[in-house]
């Protein structure tokens, strides 16, 4: 314990004497310091001793604005590598424009008459509704730590149109764009079929 207190006492009285003289420096694996600290072999140790942390220092200071560099470096190659993929998934959707689905069915609904084109179209942006809806429940899981299996349960849920769902909207767009009697429609029953009357 005692030798501890001396100890600190030598670096404490080695700080004020730096303090007040402030006469040394590192030139070049040299310590210049006053007579006094050179002729005392414990002061001089202590004073490699910190001018060493002071070269440590300095090189990690070093390695890091190195490092810094090198990441600035880094991370604007991401930015043009991120800047040039957009760029080609922006002409790769442009270049197959005319295979989307959207594109794909519009061709098929334009070879249909023109007084029914608005039901299919009606009925494929419901399902297209359908499926961003269902992705949408599925992505949530997901980022919330659910199971995979969860997600897709909830994915085909939320995707899927049952018959009787179909013929109702059926029903409501054959009154909406091919100008069928709202009567009329009424009279099919939720199977999509008229009542018998024999």
């Amino acid at each position: 314990m005692t030798s501890k207190f001396v100890f600190y006492g030598m670096i404490l009285s080695l700080f004020a004497i730096l303090n007040t003289t402030q006469i040394f420096a590192i030139e070049s694996e040299e310590i210049k310091a006053a007579e006094k600290i050179k002729n005392n072999p414990v002061m001089m140790q202590i004073l490699k001793k910190i001018e060493q942390s002071k070269k440590i220092l300095a090189e990690i200071q070093e390695g890091k604005k190195i490092q810094s560099q090198q990441n600035k470096a880094i991370q604007e190659a991401r930015n043009i590598a991120n800047a040039r993929l957009n760029e080609e998934i922006d002409r790769m959707n442009r270049d197959n424009e005319p295979f989307t689905s959207q594109s794909a069915f519009a061709k098929f609904v334009s070879k249909k008459p023109i007084g029914i084109q608005g039901i299919y179209l009606s009925m494929f942006n419901y399902q297209q509704d359908k499926i961003k809806s269902a992705q949408s429940a599925k992505d949530r899981i997901l980022a919330g730590g659910g199971k995979a299996k969860d997600a897709w349960d909830a994915y085909y849920k939320n995707s899927a149109t049952s018959r009787v769902q179909m013929i109702s909207l059926n029903k409501d767009f054959n009154v909406k764009y091919a100008n069928a009697d709202a009567t009329t429609q009424q009279v099919f029953d939720s199977k999509g079929k008229i009542p018998r009357t024999d």
